[in-house]
């Protein structure tokens, strides 16, 4: 029976491997990682946690190294503490869409987890094709190279052409490349430290 379930789940990542992942992706209860973004507006560290149905908490290493963020779903709203501390003192109350809560590529928290950026890269693949290199390592660790690029012309937030790293085993994104249609790097993002399905503490992503 085991055998039998791997060769499905092997035919499944042959045929998409974009939609396999998501498919392991949307299975999860939550997850927590160390994400290291590069791109032109320099390099942002941030220790990232997720949980279901869209609990966001971002404790951020670099550039200011600190600080924190919250976004709860069911308020819409994210709470920021600039020197940290959350639950000691009161933070600010926004909007996703505020500046101050987004990204130097203007990622929105609320639209910051795994499964939005593979949506994403499915939403290309609509307009394009998804070819699997094949398995390779990285860091040490066996991974499934994947390349989703779109038709002359299209693009998805000006992503013309993703480069995935998908984990051998959990098919976790572990390294995502991303190209605009000149074939310039827009964004680096590597996810290592990876925490599957983890306890969180029952006051991890409240105010």
């Amino acid at each position: 029976m085991l055998l039998l379930v791997l060769v499905a789940m092997s035919a499944s990542i042959e045929e998409d491997p974009v939609a396999a992942a998501l498919a392991r992706i949307d299975a999860l209860q939550g997850y927590r990682l160390t994400l290291r973004s590069q791109g032109s507006g320099g390099e942002e560290v941030i220790r990232y946690s997720y949980r279901t149905p869209g609990y966001v908490r971002m404790d951020m290493e670099s550039p200011y190294r600190g600080a924190v963020l919250i976004y709860r779903p069911d308020t819409g709203k994210v709470q920021l503490w600039p020197f940290g501390s959350p639950g000691k003192r009161p933070g600010l109350s926004l909007r996703p869409t505020n500046r101050m809560v987004r990204s130097s590529r203007g990622h929105r928290v609320d639209q910051s987890d795994v499964g939005t950026l593979l949506r994403n890269v499915e939403r290309l693949q609509q307009h394009g094709s998804a070819r699997l290199l094949g398995p390779t390592e990285l860091e040490g660790h066996p991974v499934q190279h994947v390349v989703v690029e779109a038709e002359p012309g299209r693009a998805v937030h000006e992503v013309a052409r993703y480069d995935l790293w998908l984990d051998g085993e959990t098919l976790f994104p572990r390294r995502v490349i991303s190209y605009d249609r000149r074939g310039e790097r827009l964004e680096s993002v590597h996810l290592e430290d990876l925490d599957l399905d983890p306890a969180f503490p029952h006051d991890h992503f409240s105010p």
